[in-house]
């Protein structure tokens, strides 16, 4: 197996886009060092007083840290190409921290004449020059061939012969725009490795990597060209977060390179089990800001809805799910119930969420009941369908339901002090006369306010965390996982307008299951 070196810049690309806090940078950092990742790019010192600091601490934070694979990864910084801005870059490595210097120039001709002003032989003798410059200030030198996808591909070579020559122990050729496809970018490197004789062979070689951006989508198929064409290094992003469309994802890439290993030889060091701690981590640094169908990470990503997939799923969970993402799935599977779904998908569901074991007969009535209705079904309005017809189990109470609910926000007079929410909510039997129970919660945000309210009225404490929205048109699609005492996570979706209510209603899911299952 030939292993790949993962070169992860989150913190310096994905910085770009979404500006991290630098507690936030640290606790990335320490995360991925956790997962195994080689190299942490950890951002652009030069840009600023706050970003040289981050980088410093970030450096000494990742010396010291003992619980990695097996050594810990290297720090990297990336810089311009003028010997002062290399020089003062260099210092972030102060004390004999293993470091590695980034240097990257352009060499499309577009970017060479707009960016630089220079010629071709112009760029070839600045990359000699800060390499030379740079190889006695820290353990190891990159430089980067920016928009090379786009460049002349004589020029490309000239250029990449040269920086190994000056002494680059790494040359990195950048889709900076996200133009190539992965036949053209095969091509590529076959071609560069073929022509430069240190690249990737022996001990002392030189390592070509692989930078991928996601403007049509192609980064990770890129990525996996690339490293199957012979590159060593593969740059990638959590999540690919990124400038414009980010990069490649680092989970996508991960994945692919171990559930394809026996066809590609390629291996890494990242460890699967530490990466839905990274990806939760990342999504917040960004705000959430992904897609439900986002692979690995997306919320709908697990979520099978069809009659079809059901079934499938109720013989065999290898139907429809690839051998081995588990490992590196960041979300629980789960099924949807909807008009899609058939008496497979009925029967599943209640057995997953509810505990229980439908006959033919319950079956077929629910499952007539459901393709009546627009909306997906969602776990209290299954026992309510099973109420209706009569099909509950012996011992469970009618299940629980909103009457009404509010909440309000106030804003404190000291602006120390931290904004709250309050939430009320009425609820009863399904089904019966009574006029419900009032429970209230309040909190720092609707989680907090809603987790207490739900524990007002079942006296369990039930944990909300991965919770997403997704919004278009004033509707809103919320996502949340509920860990319950009794070691259970209930993985559930609701459709609807307020954030606060659509969590309750995930919450009452959550008790109507319980109480499905204890009953059962």
């Amino acid at each position: 197996m030939r292993r790949i070196t993962i070169f992860d810049t989150t913190l310096r690309d994905g910085d770009q886009a979404f500006s991290f806090g630098a507690d936030e940078k640290i606790a990335l950092a320490l995360a991925l060092a956790e997962a195994g990742v080689d190299v942490i790019e950890t951002g652009f010192p030069l840009s600023g007083r706050i970003d040289f600091a981050a980088c410093g601490t970030i450096a000494r934070e990742l010396q010291n840290f003992k619980a990695s694979p097996d050594s810990p990864p290297l720090t990297a910084v990336m810089c311009r190409g003028r010997p002062g801005d290399i020089a003062e870059s260099a210092k972030v490595f102060t004390g004999g921290i293993p470091g590695i210097l980034h240097i990257s120039l352009p060499v499309s001709k577009i970017h060479i004449e707009a960016k630089l002003g220079k010629t071709q032989t112009e760029v070839i003798a600045l990359a000699r020059e800060a390499v030379s410059f740079a190889a006695g200030l820290a353990l190891r030198v990159e430089l980067g061939a920016e928009d090379a996808f786009r460049a002349d591909r004589g020029f490309l070579l000239e250029y990449c012969l040269a920086a190994i020559d000056a002494g680059a122990h790494t040359v990195n050729i950048a889709d900076t725009v996200g133009a190539a496809a992965p036949d053209g970018t095969r091509e590529l490197v076959a071609f560069l490795c073929s022509r430069i004789p240190d690249v990737n062979h022996g001990e002392n070689r030189a390592v070509l990597s692989i930078h991928c951006h996601n403007d049509l989508g192609l980064a990770c198929a890129n990525t996996l060209a690339a490293l199957e064409a012979g590159c060593g290094q593969a740059e990638v992003s959590v999540c690919g977060l990124g400038e414009r469309a980010g990069n490649a994802a680092l989970e996508e890439v991960a994945a692919n390179i171990e559930l394809r290993s026996h066809e590609s030889g390629l291996s890494t060091r990242l460890l699967p089990e530490r990466f839905p701690k990274l990806l939760d981590m990342a999504a917040v640094a960004a705000g959430g800001a992904f897609s439900p169908m986002k692979p690995l990470r997306g919320w709908n990503t697990r979520s099978n809805g069809s009659g079809i997939h059901q079934q499938g799923l109720s013989r065999n969970t290898e139907t429809y799910s690839l051998a081995g993402l588990k490992r590196w799935a960041a979300v629980p599977e789960r099924i949807s119930l909807s008009r899609h779904s058939g008496r497979s998908g009925t029967v599943l569901f209640a057995e997953r969420y509810c505990g229980f074991r439908l006959d033919e007969e319950t079956s077929a009535l629910i499952t007539e009941t459901i393709k009546g209705r627009e909306a997906v079904t969602g776990i209290t309005e299954f026992l309510c369908i099973l109420a209706d017809i009569g099909k509950l189990p012996y011992e469970f109470p009618r299940p629980l339901i909103r009457r009404s609910f509010s909440a309000l926000f106030t804003v404190p007079v000291n602006r120390a002090a931290p904004e709250a929410i309050r939430v009320n909510a009425v609820v009863a039997k399904y089904g019966g006369g009574e006029t419900g129970r009032t429970v209230s919660g309040d909190g720092e945000n609707e989680a907090g306010a809603v987790s207490q309210a739900v524990e007002s009225l079942c006296g369990l404490q039930f944990t909300f965390s991965r919770t997403a929205l997704n919004g278009y048109g004033g509707r809103l699609r919320l996502y949340t996982e509920i860990a319950t005492p009794s070691g259970r996570t209930y993985a559930l979706e609701r459709l609807g307008v307020s954030t606060a209510e659509l969590l309750f209603l995930c919450g009452l899911d959550a008790v109507n299951a319980e109480a499905a299952r204890a009953a059962s």
